[in-house]
């Protein structure tokens, strides 16, 4: 896969806690930030696909179900993490 160089300023406590999240975990916090975001940027996009672009009242209510699923999978997953690097 090819790979692109971006620049991106965040918070320094979100920097802290990558920080701390790729040490213990022995990674790079580039290489922490780039698993972390291709997993959830392709699920947010593929919501955003299904949105229409100016969305009627009506598409948003029926999008609340669909966008509330891939919410609550998305958790189930990350639970699923945190057993796994907590498991003995």
């Amino acid at each position: 896969m090819a790979m692109s160089k971006i620049s991106v300023s965040l918070p320094s406590g979100i920097v802290d806690d990558l920080d701390y999240l790729a040490s213990r975990l022995g990674v790079s916090r580039s290489a922490l930030i780039g698993q972390l975001m291709s997993e959830s940027v392709p699920e947010v996009r593929r919501l955003l696909e299904l949105v229409p672009p100016n969305p009627t009242p009506a598409e948003l209510l029926r999008m609340r179900g669909q966008s509330e699923d891939a919410i609550r999978q998305r958790l189930q997953s990350l639970k699923g993490m945190t057993d796994d690097l907590f498991s003995k």
